[in-house]
């Protein structure tokens, strides 16, 4: 019995992801150690922040995907996955730096973006997708 993959190959995940840890943590080191705390550097922080943890969380959307997949899925997919937690560190961040996040609104947000990602899943699965026409 072969076994069959579900996810793209490696390869492509790997490339995009050591791209954008190498450019989001050369951003985090330039605007952490060489700025001044004002609006444009903070903007700037958050921008190289979900830039690296985008990257970060590639390769675990991969190896979950692997296990857990019985469809084919896609790039996009993997790439929404990370950036989706990307943007749940950088909510934590945020919410972190105002000295308001608790563990019961770390759950809950969580939660959240769990079923936004579920409700995604779904959605695309509902949408019509014509076969292909291979007896023309």
């Amino acid at each position: 019995m072969k076994y069959r993959s579900f996810v793209p190959s490696f390869g492509k995940i790997f490339l995009t992801s050591l791209i954008l840890v190498l450019s989001g943590t050369a951003g985090l080191v330039f605007v952490i150690f060489f700025s001044e705390p004002t609006l444009g550097p903070r903007w700037l922080f958050f921008f190289f922040l979900t830039i690296c943890t985008t990257g970060i969380a590639m390769p675990f959307a991969y190896v979950i995907q692997r296990r857990v997949a019985r469809q084919y899925v896609p790039v996009n997919v993997l790439l929404r996955e990370a950036l989706l937690f990307s943007i749940f560190i950088d909510l934590l961040t945020w919410l972190q730096l105002g000295r308001i996040l608790t563990n019961l609104m770390i759950l809950i947000l969580a939660g959240g973006f769990f079923l936004l990602e579920f409700f995604l899943r779904m959605a695309e699965k509902a949408t019509f997708q014509p076969e292909s026409q291979d007896n023309e």
